[in-house]
């Protein structure tokens, strides 16, 4: 398979990326270990250079974590790759995940589509379309109102990761940033039933290496800020379904 994929592990946790390189292998696909970026190893410099306190309190509920900021640090880092590699798009997945066979199918009716940024392969909470078409092999195309919570699983162009680079320094954590994905003209889709769920089995190695769960304090106002702008983002469809044509319709 010609997509590039990322594996996004961390230093240590052989275990996860074996188990599921070994799953992607059964299916064929072979894939590329990212090492994952650890939040409370980086310095000041670094902290500095890619996480924007002054924005967070303006745009989010509540500071982030070193977890956070190394989770999106560890994403932005293969937006970069793309960019300095020229890589037309790929496949990003994070190590704790359960892997469906139909993988490969999507991943080939992903090339023939176009006029997309990102797509999602995973919702734990599954969300429905507002509008969808239907693909080869029963497949469905959707877009979004309310867009999925995680990074578990998705694919990203080209002109997708120069858009999300443009956030560098961030302020909300990585998933948050693509719900709003109107301030960088983002066309994020999804695409069902999806192929990639969580694999619960494992405890979070990113919560664990930069110590603990994150606080959900906040004061009213900013709070009252952040959830009106989430309200109003989501009456905003995520792309432009009739724009994300299939070879076989032009």
């Amino acid at each position: 398979m010609s997509v590039p994929i990322f594996v996004i592990n961390m230093q240590g946790s052989e275990k996860r990326w074996k188990t599921l390189n070994n799953r992607l292998a059964n299916l064929g696909i072979s894939a590329e270990r990212f090492p994952a970026t650890i939040g409370k190893e980086l310095t000041k410099e670094q902290l500095d250079e890619w996480y924007s306190p002054q924005n967070n309190k303006q745009k989010y509920h509540r500071d982030l974590t070193l977890g956070e900021i190394g989770c999106y640090v560890s994403h932005m880092r293969i937006w970069q790759k793309m960019v300095d590699e020229k890589i037309n798009y790929c496949l990003v997945l994070e190590d704790d995940l359960f892997i469906e066979e139909h993988l490969i199918s999507i991943i080939e009716l992903s090339s023939s589509l176009h006029g997309w940024d990102l797509i999602k392969l995973s919702d734990n909470r599954d969300f429905p379309f507002i509008d969808s078409k239907s693909l080869q092999h029963n497949f469905t195309l959707g877009n979004y109102r309310k867009a999925p919570n995680g990074t578990q699983g998705y694919l990203i162009s080209l002109p997708g990761a120069k858009k999300l680079l443009t956030r560098k320094p961030f302020c909300r954590p990585v998933d948050v940033d693509m719900q709003f994905h109107s301030e960088v003209g983002l066309q994020m889709l999804g695409i069902k039933p999806y192929p990639i769920s969580e694999d619960r089995s494992f405890e979070s190695d990113i919560v664990m290496a930069n110590s603990g769960r994150h606080s959900s304090r906040s004061t009213f106002l900013r709070n009252l800020k952040y959830r009106t702008c989430m309200y109003l983002q989501r009456k905003v469809k995520t792309a432009e379904l009739e724009k994300i044509m299939t070879e076989k319709e032009t």
